[in-house]
């Protein structure tokens, strides 16, 4: 019998024997199993994780784990077993301890280095080239018939180059998809909150949904009454037959329902958001509900200065986030924003859309110097990157006059959506990237409802890059579909003093989902989490391969079967010694770029000129490849580079061919 106030030393002491292996056993315990004591820790740390709170510590994982190791053992050893410590010679290891670099690491280092800059060296002589090319004209058309804020997710530069490409008129422009609104959402009849911003963001505000008159339909599979002895038996009997007719039905023709994860689905269009707060006491768990006018104007004038927007603006300003549906992902978490801890931002584009459209917050606006025309209305929308389908909020406000080019910039997206389907077809075998649009269109869609198909988006896989600056760096660029675009003009920012927070989500939130598909992509079995075929989805919170009790750390190898190990390139239009001082001003941020778990490149304004960070200052960097190739059209370049072309970029010179560069 053990006393009830016995510690973990104590048991350690039983099982181990001498302390300085204590420490040691833990690690290869907890080893033994991956993934649990990871996930315990979060959910110490984060106990809303949980959609069923528990109160649970990595101390009780251990003290229990140690219980169960001291029963084996005196049942197969008898109650006088001796601790571990009496077999062992070896003298205890620091696991910490510095790891001395062999001939083999520095190989792997080179070559590591040399993989990378094959394709950072062209993509960089490529914008070098392409900044040439743009000076020699003007860019941004005098009559904008409309702007686009898109998410700087890789996936959303497609798209934006086809918006561009379909009106010459449209501006679009790249920033977080929480697009600087931090709260918790509430949808009605909802137990739980949903996180809405990066993950090391805390909100200290509210969102909740109310006046849905649509109920969220459900399908009859997942009734309850299964679980009941008669009822069970006979509906078990009839949904069994019904289910494999709609498992052959599915095969042929799948379409979208109740069960699938539906991004469109996270926030009902119909419904209101509590989005002002006019009582600063209206309050829920310690959440201030809404936000107030002067919270509002922070946040938009924060927004549009770090991405350079504060004036000529056109009519219509759409607010675009991003989502994604599938039916076969147990990881769906990975494929919808990031920067909305992993879910869809349509909650977010609507309140920033509401925020800059309401009359108070534009007259402070205006008095900071950013005048809003009255007849210039924001649009919330959510694009879904599995199907290709937006989804557009509140147009009832629009005014005749945009209501009417409404309808003619949803046509501008439709086309756009076909364009960018065709492109994402490149990496789908299943898809002849060469067929007619629509059926492109269509397939896509099917492919993202299918029980069938294990890859209905890659996500993530392929990004290498992030841009921040102008528009006009990239404008008209084929970037492969690899590059975070976020906006920043360096112009309406001499002193730097946006840079900072433009700066500061690209490492944790563009870094820390590069690293995680070029880890998993590595090595796949330990820090991956193989093929998804046989996952099992465990608590809400992980998988694992079938009856396999370890927790997957990482993407299946569905996601990352077509990605490049290569850190995260940040390439910044500003003056280096600008660009530096912001990466200092918080030790964070600055340990991504010294410990090169991203690489970084400035551009300066005036020279044009590439410099490099690295050991803690720039140098000047100078690029190899110089080669340029024309197509006629990006039909001919998506239909010909079919296979994933690694190191090539494409842009469009002023007779709109598209430039073709490589080695």
């Amino acid at each position: 019998m053990f006393k009830a106030n016995i510690t973990i030393n104590e048991l350690l002491e039983i099982v181990v024997g001498d302390e300085r292996y204590y420490e040691q056993y833990i690690f290869d315990q907890q080893f033994s199993h991956r993934g649990w004591s990871g996930m315990v820790a979060a959910l110490e740390a984060n106990p809303q994780s949980l959609l069923d709170r528990k109160k649970i510590t990595l101390s009780d994982l251990l003290f229990f784990e140690l219980l169960l190791e001291i029963d084996n053992l005196e049942n197969q050893l008898g109650k006088n077993f001796q601790p571990l410590c009496n077999a062992i010679k070896q003298a205890p290891i620091n696991l910490f301890d510095n790891v001395e670099n062999t001939e083999l690491h520095e190989v792997l280092k080179i070559w590591q280095n040399a993989f990378e800059w094959s394709y950072y060296d062209e993509m960089l002589a490529g914008i070098e080239q392409n900044i040439s090319l743009q000076s020699q004209k003007e860019n941004t058309p005098a009559i904008k018939s409309f702007q686009a804020l898109f998410c700087i997710d890789e996936r959303e530069c497609s798209l934006r180059t086809h918006v561009e490409s379909n009106d010459k008129n449209a501006v679009t422009f790249g920033c977080p998809g929480f697009f600087g609104v931090e709260f918790y959402f509430q949808a009605e009849h909802a137990k739980f909150y949903d996180k809405l911003c990066p993950a090391p963001v805390t909100p200290k505000y509210l969102i909740k949904e109310y006046d849905v008159s649509e109920k969220r339909k459900h399908d009859l599979f997942y009734t309850n009454k299964t679980h009941q002895i008669a009822s069970g038996y006979f509906s078990a009997l009839i949904f069994g037959f019904w289910a494999g007719f709609r498992l052959i039905k599915n095969l042929f023709k799948p379409e979208m329902g109740p069960a699938i994860s539906n991004a469109f689905a996270h926030m009902n269009e119909q419904g209101k958001l509590t989005i002002e707060n006019k009582n600063i006491a209206d309050t829920e768990n310690g959440l201030q509900i809404g936000f107030t006018i002067l919270e509002m104007t922070n946040r938009v004038q924060a927004l549009l200065n770090g991405i350079g927007l504060i004036n000529d603006f056109a009519p219509i300003i759409y607010v675009v986030a991003h989502g994604s549906s599938s039916a076969n992902n147990p990881h769906h978490g990975a494929h919808d924003c990031g920067a909305c801890s992993g879910r869809p931002g349509s909650v977010n584009s609507r309140v920033f859309a509401s925020f800059a459209n309401h009359t108070e917050v534009r007259k402070l606006l205006k008095e900071r110097g950013i005048d809003i025309p009255l007849t210039t209305q924001f649009v919330g929308a959510l694009h879904d990157t599995a199907a290709d389908e937006i989804e557009y909020y509140d147009v009832a406000i629009l005014n005749e006059k945009n209501k009417i080019a409404h309808s003619q910039h949803q046509q501008t997206f439709e086309s756009a959506l076909d364009l960018n389907a065709k492109e994402r077809s490149r990496r789908f075998a299943s898809i002849n990237t060469k067929a007619e649009l629509k059926s492109i269109r269509k397939a896509i869609k099917e492919r993202s409802v299918s029980l069938f198909e294990p890859r209905p988006e890659l996500g993530h896989g392929t990004n290498t890059l992030c841009i921040v600056g102008n528009r006009e760096m990239t404008r008209g660029v084929f970037l492969d579909r690899r590059s975070f675009l976020n906006s920043y003009n360096y112009k309406t920012d001499p002193s730097g003093q946006y840079l900072t927070g433009v700066m500061a989500p690209l490492g944790p939130v563009c870094g820390g989902i590069n690293l995680e598909y070029y880890f998993s992509r590595v090595d796949n079995y330990k820090l991956g989490a193989g093929t998804k075929l046989p996952h099992n989805v465990v608590g809400l919170f992980g998988v694992a391969n079938s009856s396999d009790g370890d927790l997957r750390p990482g993407l299946p190898w569905q996601m990352i079967e077509v990605h490049d190990p290569l850190r995260l390139l940040i390439i910044v239009e500003h003056y280096p010694e600008l660009i530096l001082k912001s990466i200092q001003s918080t030790p964070a941020m600055y340990e991504w770029y010294l410990n090169e778990w991203v690489h970084l490149i400035s551009i300066n304004p005036d020279t044009k000129a590439l410099a490099y960070f690295k050991d803690g200052a720039f140098t000047p960097y100078k690029t190899l490849a110089k080669e340029i190739h024309f197509y006629k059209d990006v039909h001919s370049l998506i239909e010909e580079a079919r296979e994933m072309e690694t190191n090539h970029i494409v842009h469009a010179t002023q007779e709109n061919l598209p430039v073709y560069l490589h080695n």
